[in-house]
């Protein structure tokens, strides 16, 4: 059965699902007189997904391909200088390409990580707390985290030398891939950061309170353009609404950026 087979009915019974939990918190269950019209609320959906794409670790998975050479076209005028290829919207980004005869470079024995076999292989062959220098800085039964980085260092080194990468541009935007370097009759293998479903955000928190938080200042706006007096004398007062999700709004961006994964550099003649 393939994990990532999801029947349209599915989805749409998923959508359906959401968008009225998200129409019943806007309106407190019916409680205020607000008008949600349902059939805008996708739009809004839509917006919060492109947001937590861009900026929520989680919203990402890596993804390993093999494209065949066949897939890929010349540029204008029949130029060999450029190899371009279609990828489909939700590959977000590309950050390895080579050819595929020596993606065993990127992973063996099943495992598409150069770093953690050989971690393995030092841990299962010395131990994890060997009182002897393993060759990654476990000494006296502690990991010396400089050995570590410097050990990685040099593999990574290892792994770009002799992976024989490719040259090459992703457009995110036009979402193509276009090899600047020699191709020849090999196929692409490729490492990529692919998005996921719309539905798949539905379980985050985060992600329902900001399609409500953008659903509210919608409403404020309309709301705000004119002035009239709902039955009863009731008035709207559409400033605390705005700016109820305004606040909002901004703990969650400032939540995602505390909490976004870190890079670093590793520059040996400072160390």
């Amino acid at each position: 059965m393939n994990c990532e087979n999801f029947s349209k009915e599915q989805e749409l019974a998923e959508d359906t699902q959401f968008i009225q939990r998200v129409a019943s918190e806007v309106t407190q269950s019916c409680a205020l007189p607000l008008a949600v019209p349902t059939e805008r609320i996708p739009e809004f959906i839509l917006q919060a997904a492109q947001w937590f794409w861009t900026y929520d670790d989680y919203a990402l998975e890596e993804r390993s391909y093999v494209i065949k050479n066949k897939e890929f076209c010349h540029g204008a005028g029949g130029a060999k200088e450029n190899k371009i290829v279609q990828l489909p919207k939700q590959i977000m980004s590309v950050h390895i390409v080579s050819r595929s005869s020596h993606k065993a470079l990127s992973g063996n024995m099943g495992d598409f990580s150069l770093e953690r076999m050989m971690m393995d292989s030092y841990s299962m062959s010395q131990g994890l707390m060997s009182t002897e220098n393993n060759g990654l800085g476990a000494t006296g039964g502690f990991y010396n985290l400089m050995g570590v980085v410097a050990g990685l260092y040099e593999m990574s080194t290892f792994q770009k030398t002799l992976g024989h990468e490719l040259t090459y541009n992703y457009n995110q935007y036009s979402h193509k891939l276009i090899i600047l370097g020699d191709l020849g009759p090999s196929d692409v293998y490729i490492q990529c950061m692919k998005r996921c479903r719309i539905q798949d955000l539905y379980d985050s928190y985060y992600f329902f309170r900001t399609v409500v938080c953008f659903v509210k200042r919608a409403l404020a706006t309309i709301y705000g353009t004119f002035e009239f007096t709902l039955p009863g004398g009731v008035t709207i007062n559409v400033l605390d609404i705005k700016s109820d999700a305004d606040s909002e709004l901004d703990a969650i961006k400032e939540y995602f950026e505390n909490n976004r994964a870190c890079d670093y550099f590793f520059q040996p003649n400072t160390v």
